[in-house]
């Protein structure tokens, strides 16, 4: 597997060098480059092409907004993930740059561990699914274990959410969200979701309130077992919503899911 490359850009020298310190310590098989503005990370990014972009909003010239919206326009960035690093929170940044097509938010000040936990999301997915298949291989070569029997083990759930399909309502378990889609577990004997079928998703918050229905429709399905008798489904949701009020709620939420870490 080709190594992985990350670009900070940030206008302020302490920021950039905290944060790829901390990328260094705890992913040291990932390349890190530092830009130290809007410029001269669009120069960077068109010479090498990098699989996670972390990007403060304020800087002198060129802002995080227009680098998040040039990366969009190119097209070998236009799925890259792009978090925005920074001290606005209002709403109406926010919705700008949800707009333009940021894939996650993180204000500052912030822990080291809410970055660790970014990183891992987005760029360390691939290293992650690579050492566990690894693993799982080796397991089950020693042990002659079935595949269905190493899946067992599930990572618990970041929430409860119901799922508003055609069929019915389906109870649900959130195992990725970001403010652009979710991807849920939902018990096949409740129901199984149609393939591009329209959806609405409601979130249940530990507050006992709920996030604003995220209007959406189903972008994927796989089974969690490789087998027809498979329990439990994967079921991707693409949310389409752009209203503001929802928007807003939805970012406190996946924020509260970083602070029970």
């Amino acid at each position: 597997m080709s190594e992985l490359k990350i670009l900070i850009v940030d206008d302020a020298r302490f920021i950039r060098d905290h944060v790829s310190r901390i990328v260094k310590d705890h992913f040291p098989e990932f390349l890190v480059d530092a830009a130290e503005d809007g410029s001269v990370g669009r120069d960077l990014m068109g010479k090498t092409k990098y699989d996670l972009i972390l990007c403060d909003w304020e800087m002198p010239g060129m802002s995080g907004l227009e680098v998040l919206q040039w990366a969009r326009q190119q097209p070998e960035y236009k799925d890259v993930p792009f978090v925005m690093v920074t001290s606005r929170g209002e709403r109406d940044y926010v919705l700008q740059a949800i707009q333009a097509g940021v894939n996650d938010y993180m204000g500052k000040p912030f822990e080291d561990s809410a970055l660790v936990e970014k990183v891992k999301k987005y760029a360390g997915k691939r290293l992650e699914a690579s050492a566990e298949s690894r693993r799982k291989a080796a397991q089950m070569l020693a042990t002659g274990k079935s595949a269905a029997a190493q899946n067992k083990t599930a990572k618990k759930p970041k929430g409860l959410a119901q799922l508003r399909v055609g069929s019915g309502v389906l109870k649900c378990a959130i195992k990725e969200i970001t403010l652009q889609y979710a991807q849920i577990a939902v018990k096949r004997e409740d129901g199984i979701p149609v393939l591009l079928e329209q959806c609405v998703m409601d979130i249940e918050q530990s507050s006992g309130k709920s996030v604003a229905q995220m209007n959406g429709f189903i972008a994927a399905l796989s089974a969690n077992e490789r087998t027809t008798e498979t329990t439990f489904l994967t079921v991707d949701v693409q949310f389409v919503d752009n209203d503001p009020d929802k928007l807003e709620v939805l970012t406190g939420f996946i924020a509260s899911l970083s602070k029970k870490k």
